[in-house]
């Protein structure tokens, strides 16, 4: 569990976690997928969005990003598509239990985007895509966190076709991955035609090397790439940063 969330109460296998300070509350396996600090950075600060958007969320799991993204932007619909059973229960309950109305759930593999997905019907698609190739690295011996981290049911570049098929005229992607698949991520939107707008890495600490970038593609895109100042996630204290802070809907800090 990171500690962006708070542990409320258990119940068997399960975990029940509050996040921005309680608003929301996710159920989540105990020993399965569990989401982290990324999912709710990701899902806490997105282009710019109209009311009545559609927003899609690939590979929602439990749906941290499906439900942060709900709850702030409750002038948005968001679809959030999963494929694992066991997860998309999850997240039907937590969408109950939350009373979140503007979010609807696909359960399926996006891979097979022609029979799941209306084409050119997204203003923003949002994905965490498994972060190894399969065969990378060896998986966890957990279904739910393998399939979560490794490539073994859809890869980066099923992940941004699904977009590009999903998104409508200046639609976004917005995903995250770590640098070790940049040339994967450019590679994979190369295919499409999607175009790289924004780019911003992640940092756990200002001298450290980035951990995570994010990406943002546009259909089309302006010419020129925007570079974003970096994020840092702590400061020298170790606490987290300002712009984390206020993300997470955490106290202000202090002087």
């Amino acid at each position: 569990m990171s500690d962006a969330t708070t542990l409320e109460n258990t119940a068997g296998d399960l975990t029940r976690d509050a996040i921005f300070g309680g608003a929301l509350r996710l159920w989540q396996s105990r020993a399965g997928y569990r989401f982290g600090l990324d999912a709710l950075l990701l899902a806490s600060d997105l282009p710019p969005l109209a009311a009545g958007a559609t927003v899609v969320e690939l590979g929602a799991a439990q749906g941290a990003v499906a439900l942060t993204v709900a709850w702030h932007r409750p002038d948005v619909q968001v679809v959030a598509v999963e494929r694992q059973p066991e997860l998309a229960a999850l997240l039907r309950r937590n969408i109950e239990e939350n009373g979140l109305e503007n979010v609807e759930v696909i359960e399926g593999d996006l891979r097979h985007r022609r029979e799941l997905f209306t084409p050119q019907s997204a203003a923003l698609v949002l994905a965490n895509p498994p972060y190894y190739a399969e065969g990378a690295r060896r998986p966890s011996a957990n279904a739910q966190r393998a399939q979560a981290h490794h490539e073994l049911h859809g890869t980066l570049e099923d992940f941004i076709r699904a977009a590009a098929y999903l998104l409508e005229h200046k639609g976004w992607l917005q995903l995250i991955a770590p640098p070790v698949r940049h040339l994967d991520v450019i590679a994979a939107a190369g295919v499409t035609d999607l175009r790289l707008a924004e780019l911003r890495h992640y940092h756990d600490r200002a001298d450290r090397p980035a951990y995570l970038t994010e990406y943002r593609f546009r259909r089309p895109s302006a010419p020129d790439l925007k570079i974003r100042a970096p994020l840092t996630i702590r400061n020298d204290e170790g606490s987290y940063s300002a712009e984390v802070r206020r993300r997470l809907g955490m106290e202000e800090v202090e002087g």
